[in-house]
């Protein structure tokens, strides 16, 4: 787009308002906005039954807005045998727990039941207004009861997010003291650093001309919208308050999420740490995980901190620094 087009854009959007208002939609609206019977439709079922989910249900939970999240249970392969812990599974921003079932299905197969979690307003979950983690994390601590409740939970917990759903895991470790170990692959750090930065990566030229003071006011008229403190979505911050022990994957080539947003994680972490740089690895290649890198890393980790086994050999990545592990 021209330079002078651009311009009378953003002027156009910042003098009639618009610009904080669209932003603000962004940042707090949810995928079940769009879809509000997703909840209850069999597209959110059948798949889960083909691709061999134990078992599948909803828990009612009360985290300000109230809302009913579809919770997803694979078991180890050997029906036998006792499992060696559990690991929570969390998707990313405007995905659900369908996108996480190959890495579930590879800590299943190492001996783990797994609990893939659709968070609120994402895939078969209701609920109305992202927050970032502030809001899910206390969801998931009421996740957790039902799971015991349920006689689901075996040995130590493990959680494993993605993006939005590793900020959220290291928010959701920081209240509940049940969970033992924590992998974050591409997290944020800062919910008000990463906002202006995803929005100047999507819209080259035109975001780099929104001045800082319009991401703030739409933080901020978010915040309201949902109900909660916007400078309380840091996974920086929430790292200091719980003492499992964590593991941080990020790739070099991430442009959604810049790396440098792992190395504050890390940098603020007192617990056992490690970092590890993927090269050659965006924002989706994390996920996607065509190299297996992430698993092999995560699942040395889990074994390491939440099973009584030898760790697996680590994948071969670039550690951050001199590949120190615990600090």
């Amino acid at each position: 787009m021209p330079r002078f087009l651009s311009l009378l854009l953003v002027a156009i959007l910042l003098g009639l308002g618009g610009c904080s208002t669209v932003l603000t939609q962004a940042i707090v609206r949810t995928p079940y906005q769009l879809q509000p019977f997703s909840q209850t439709s069999e597209v959110w079922e059948a798949p889960y039954q083909a691709l061999g989910v134990r078992e599948r249900f909803r828990v009612a939970v009360t985290s300000g807005e109230p809302a009913r999240l579809a919770v997803s249970v694979i078991d180890p392969p050997d029906p036998t045998s006792e499992p060696r812990g559990t690991i929570v599974v969390l998707h990313g921003i405007r995905a659900a727990g369908l996108w996480m079932i190959p890495i579930g299905d590879r800590f299943a197969e190492a001996g783990y039941r797994v609990a893939i979690v659709d968070l609120r307003g994402h895939g078969g979950s209701s609920g109305a207004t992202l927050t970032y983690g502030v809001r899910e994390s206390q969801d998931l601590v009421q996740v957790l009861d039902e799971l015991e409740a349920r006689g689901l939970l075996v040995g130590k917990i493990g959680v494993f997010g993605h993006s939005y759903g590793a900020a959220t895991a290291i928010e959701f470790a920081a209240l509940d003291r049940r969970v033992a170990a924590i992998v974050a692959a591409a997290p944020f750090a800062d919910l008000r650093d990463e906002v202006p930065h995803y929005v100047r990566t999507v819209l080259p030229g035109v975001g780099s001309l929104i001045p800082a003071s319009y991401f703030n006011a739409a933080l901020d008229d978010a915040g309201r919208i949902g109900n909660f403190n916007p400078d309380d979505a840091s996974a920086e911050a929430a790292i200091t308050q719980t003492s499992a022990p964590i593991l941080l994957v990020h790739g070099l080539d991430d442009l959604i999420i810049p790396p440098e947003h792992s190395l504050r994680i890390y940098a603020a972490a007192e617990q056992p740490a490690r970092l590890v740089f993927l090269p050659d690895t965006g924002h989706f290649g994390v996920w996607w995980d065509a190299r297996g890198e992430v698993a092999t890393e995560s699942l040395a980790w889990f074994d390491e901190h939440l099973a009584d086994a030898q760790p697996q050999p680590a994948a071969s990545a670039c550690d951050a620094w001199d590949g120190r592990e615990a600090r």
